[in-house]
Formats: C-alpha cells, sequence, structure tokens
C-alpha cells in the first residue's frame, strides 16, 4: 500500500474517531439535560425553593406573634389594669382565641416609623386627658349636654389591622365609641357625645381622620401612603365620601 492511502485512511480513521467522541458528547449533554428536566419535574412546578420556604415560616411566626402581643394588649386595655393575672388570662385567651376559631391572617405592611409612633403616642395620650377633662366636666357644669350624633367616616386605608386600630384608638378616647364598621367599604361608624352641630360632627371626623393618617404613617403599607397623599384631606370631599 501506498504512502499516500496510508495516510488517507489515517485521516478518516481520525475523522471518524472525532465523530464519535461529537456524537457520544451530544449524547451525554442530552442524558444531562433530561436528568435535570426529570429533576425539575420531580419538584414540581410549583414548588419554592427551601430558602423561600424558610422566610415564608418565619413571616408567618412574627405575624402570629403580633397578633397574640395585640389581644393580649386588647384584654389589658378592657380591664384597664395590669398585674400578673390579667397578663396571664390574657395570653391564655389569645392562645385559645388563635387556635380554635378562625381568624383571617394579619398582614403586615413590612415597615415601621419610630418618630410617627411616638408623634402617634404622645397625641394620644394628650387626647385621652383633655378628653377625660372635658367629659368630667360635663356632669359639674349647669348647661345641658348637647345631643349626641352618629359619624360616619370613609377612611383612606385598606389594611385590616390600620382599620381596628383606629376603631380602638377612637373609642378609648371619652365621649366617642365605635358602634359599627364596613370592612368592604373602608367606614367607621361612630357615637360622639355633646355633637349637636355641624361644627361638632366636622370636628369629630377630623379627629378620626387625623387618628388614621398618623398610624399609617406609622405602621401603613405603601398603598396606603399613596391614598394619604391621594386623599389629603377628606373633608373637603362630597358628601358620600369620594368626590
Amino acid at each position: 500500500m501506498s504512502p499516500d492511502r496510508d495516510q488517507g485512511q489515517t485521516r478518516a480513521d481520525g475523522r471518524d474517531r472525532d465523530h464519535g467522541q461529537d456524537r457520544a458528547t451530544a449524547q451525554d449533554r442530552a442524558m444531562g439535560q433530561g436528568r435535570a428536566v426529570g429533576q425539575d419535574r420531580a419538584m414540581g412546578p410549583g414548588r419554592p425553593p427551601a430558602n423561600r420556604s424558610r422566610m415564608s415560616r418565619g413571616r408567618g411566626f412574627v405575624q402570629q406573634l403580633v397578633l397574640l402581643v395585640s389581644l393580649v394588649l386588647l384584654w389589658l386595655m378592657l380591664w384597664d389594669s395590669i398585674t400578673v393575672v390579667t397578663v396571664v388570662t390574657g395570653i391564655v385567651l389569645a392562645y385559645v382565641i388563635t387556635r380554635v376559631f378562625y381568624l383571617p391572617p394579619v398582614v403586615l405592611s413590612g415597615r415601621f416609623n419610630v418618630w410617627h409612633a411616638l408623634v402617634f403616642g404622645l397625641w394620644f395620650l394628650y387626647s385621652v386627658l383633655s378628653a377625660s377633662i372635658e367629659v368630667a366636666w360635663y356632669a359639674f357644669r349647669r348647661k345641658a349636654v348637647g345631643a349626641g350624633s352618629v359619624v360616619a367616616c370613609d377612611l383612606r386605608t385598606s389594611s385590616d389591622l390600620v382599620l381596628t386600630l383606629i376603631a380602638d384608638t377612637a373609642s378609648l378616647i371619652p365621649g366617642s365609641i365605635i358602634i359599627d364598621s364596613d370592612r368592604a367599604m373602608g367606614m367607621l361608624y361612630l357615637h360622639y357625645l355633646d355633637c349637636d352641630s355641624e361644627e361638632k360632627v366636622r370636628k369629630a371626623k377630623a379627629q378620626v381622620y387625623y387618628i388614621e393618617e398618623l398610624l399609617i404613617r406609622t405602621l401603613g403599607s405603601h398603598r396606603d401612603l399613596a391614598a394619604l397623599r391621594a386623599r389629603p384631606d377628606p373633608l373637603t370631599e362630597t358628601e358620600g365620601g369620594r368626590s
């Protein structure tokens, strides 16, 4: 056999080996992709990663803890006393309520402003003190107390937590009490003592809207903050709420 034929045969064998290696590599890649796809299918399309599951569990624990603390604080406010008995009974009742009765999830906004919380706390203490003196004066003055009024407030918040805090805060200030709420429409209905004129009705509404503003700036969501900017003064709107 001539040298040229030997070299041609060698080149052909080399090309065959190269093609064989390429085919083997392509098959390996296809098998690897198939295994990866199979693993993805085994995991399921909607299965969250492990770190996301841990974050969800941690967020759920924080939300449940906030709910328990809020219920205990509400219990202490109802008793108007902080003792070992009231604290222990509040914790037990809060645990039983959250385990036995169905409650909607408490959705937190993920933000908390310390400065606005301090402003809210100081304003609340001042309002309770001044309203207590005013209501006590009604019992001693000779002039009769004016008729009360039921005031409807069209709130700007879409948070159940903020709406509940508004109702609790307004009810804790002497002279006003929450009588009804419309969660779907975001309405609060309160009864105010000595509220027999248009000016006093506007003053009562202004108090509720100011409570809402303070709470939104303290722990409201970005959606609530946007609604607050869109409706800075609900008292200037037409009758029935939004213009």
